[in-house]
């Protein structure tokens, strides 16, 4: 989302009409690394919502970060200011065109330890095909973790398809021909387009929003329950602003 505003106190048109109920507590925007994520509580579910946006796919710095895929020793780096969530052993994932992220241990390793994971792929996206996978190097290949609801349509019809817990079902998406696959179909899951709003790089977000959210801030325009965390990082610089009732 380029407009903060709306994001930030949840008006905007892929938020209000699709998910109710639900509270913006964190909103991150690190315009140096072109990255979005927020954290909010959704009361239905009895839930915390941790959702951190994929690739901008204007940006030609996600794109080449994605395409780099020396495969390093997993290590975490320093995290002065890292918290946890009680209760983090309930945690579900659910992803949208995700890639390949790890070699087969660390795909068997995250199974064990986050298994209430879901990889949706729609149709012939060609994300989760990427890094490419080598059967004949088992054991230094990228390898999927589960677990994979391949989502096909064709002949106009649309079929979910739940697959093995392999992660690399022969039978779901891997069964397509390289020459098949769309970054199109990267777009679209479930109906909901997943694109950016403006076809303008992240940094444009500095220019357009932040002035305008700070103002927001500063008023009395806005006003929620709690206190909400905003970090706009820019330049190696982090800025952070705070409004409550």
């Amino acid at each position: 989302m380029t407009d903060l505003t709306a994001l930030y106190t949840w008006t905007c048109s892929r938020c209000n009409d699709l998910t109710q109920d639900f509270e913006m507590r964190s909103l991150i925007v690190d315009v140096e690394n072109c990255l979005q994520a927020f954290v909010g509580v959704d009361h239905n579910l009895n839930a915390i919502i941790v959702a951190i946006r994929g690739t901008q796919e204007n940006s030609v710095q996600n794109w080449i970060k994605d395409l780099v895929w020396k495969q390093l020793d997993l290590s975490y780096p320093d995290m002065p200011n890292a918290k946890i969530k009680l209760g983090s052993d309930n945690v579900q994932l659910m992803t949208f065109g995700q890639p390949r992220v790890g070699n087969a241990v660390f795909a068997s390793y995250f199974a064990k330890y986050v298994p209430n994971t879901i990889r949706l792929v729609h149709g012939h996206d060609i994300v989760p095909h990427l890094p490419p996978y080598f059967s004949f190097l088992s054991k230094l290949t990228y390898h999927h973790f589960p677990r994979e609801v391949w989502i096909d349509e064709s002949d106009g019809n649309t079929t979910e398809q739940i697959c093995d817990a392999s992660g690399e079902d022969p039978n779901c998406c891997r069964c397509l021909s390289i020459l098949s696959l769309s970054i199109q179909d990267h777009f679209t899951y479930l109906g909901v387009d997943m694109e950016s709003d403006d076809w303008s790089t992240c940094r444009i977000i500095t220019a357009q929003s932040v002035e305008r959210l700070r103002k927001h801030l500063s008023s009395n325009i806005i006003m929620t329950k709690h206190a909400i965390e905003v970090s706009i990082v820019e330049n190696s610089m982090q800025t952070d602003w705070s409004s409550s009732r």
